[in-house]
């Protein structure tokens, strides 16, 4: 018997020898053994906390060792308690937070996704949006420089600033600026500076938002905006991250409203469709509780999208068909998985994400090599 125990049955023994003497001493001592049988039994139930959620750990990690394919973009909520009001929800969360999670995606955060909107994809023809020699020559030496090395796009993102107050007006600069900005946090990033990232990604959304609300008819404002609030996700709280995956969905949609074949855009919607199919039936309950509809996809769908980005695309593109492998890979279609995935090995390595890219490419065909046809 522990010692807790050993002291509540020596209070007993002393009450009952007294023969529970009524009065002011034996009211006294009466509060005395409820609150400590109180505290005995609040410290039983915290013993069997700690073992529930001791289990519960347990649990979770043999569910990522089976689904170790899977990628879990949602911080995961205790089931057990899972509830619709937004203060429970946070709770839950904060609580789960503590058993944490290996998996280091966020929901609908693109922010690693710079050369997919650089150098595989249409950059936009300054001299059809602008009439100003000065900035069509400005904007095309911008574009020029953004196809090269990441010394280049950092320049491109001092020109523009050079410029900002005497073009603020024009949406073809804000949403590169945008663009430029966004290229600087995901290169902070890489170095590991997560303050500069994240002032950065907030800058970039600013002047997404401000391009946006000189011209809603532009693809590239929309398009930006898009890829800005998705950015920032890292530095929000989950029901934000969520809400900003609407978001998201919404200015990629308009943006291919308006630009139909842009590869870029058709590759973002089929992201947004695979990190939302790859969501838990946990993660659906969690968003069903904040919105009417919760976000639903299908990994066929997706694939749908990255085909399309596939056909549009000027040149080989590494993390598109990587995405196509990884569909095929949670369908059970390894054989096809597999020709995808080598398909992705045959693009050269050239930027950083295509290094990340190829490193998952090698191990995914090292898993499911097997299934070659």
């Amino acid at each position: 018997m522990n010692a807790d125990f050993l002291r509540y049955r020596g209070l007993l023994a002393a009450a009952v020898g007294a023969g529970v003497v009524l009065g002011a001493a034996g009211i006294f001592l009466y509060h005395q053994l409820y609150a400590e049988k109180r505290r005995m039994l609040l410290q039983r139930d915290l013993a069997r906390l700690d073992m529930t959620v001791a289990e519960m750990r347990s649990e979770l990690d043999a569910l990522r060792r089976v689904n170790r394919g899977r990628r879990p973009v949602l911080r995961k909520v205790n089931s057990k308690n899972v509830s619709t009001t937004e203060s429970e929800i946070d709770t839950d969360i904060d609580m789960y937070s503590a058993v944490g999670t290996d998996d280091d995606d966020e929901f609908f955060d693109f922010s690693d996704e710079d050369d997919i909107m650089v150098s595989s994809v249409h950059l936009g023809d300054a001299s059809e949006t602008e009439t100003d020699p000065k900035l069509v020559e400005l904007l095309d030496e911008v574009d020029q420089l953004l196809k090269g090395t990441v010394d280049d796009k950092e320049a491109a993102y001092n020109l523009l600033l050079e410029h900002e107050d005497e073009y603020s007006g024009h949406v073809s600069v804000l949403w590169r600026l945008a663009k430029t900005s966004h290229l600087m946090a995901t290169a902070h990033g890489a170095e590991g500076n997560s303050e500069k990232k994240k002032e950065f990604v907030l800058q970039g959304f600013h002047y997404a938002q401000k391009a946006l609300q000189l011209d809603e008819t532009d693809a590239e404002a929309h398009k930006w905006f898009a890829v800005t609030v998705g950015s920032r996700g890292e530095f929000l709280g989950t029901r934000e991250k969520i809400e900003d995956g609407y978001v998201f969905k919404q200015h990629v949609d308009k943006a291919l409203a308006l630009r139909p074949d842009d590869p870029s855009l058709h590759h973002l919607l089929g992201r947004f469709k695979y990190e939302v199919a790859t969501l838990s039936w946990i993660e659906r309950k969690l968003a069903g509780t904040l919105f009417a509809e919760p976000p639903n996809a299908t990994y066929p769908e997706a694939i749908e999208d990255f085909m399309k980005a596939e056909s549009l695309s000027p040149a080989p593109w590494k993390e598109n068909r990587l995405l196509l492998a990884k569909c095929h890979i949670n369908q059970g279609n390894y054989s096809e998985a597999v020709s995808w995935l080598d398909c992705a090995a045959e693009v050269p390595v050239v930027t950083p994400d295509d290094e990340c890219a190829e490193t998952e490419v090698q191990n995914l065909l090292t898993k499911y090599t097997s299934y070659r046809k």
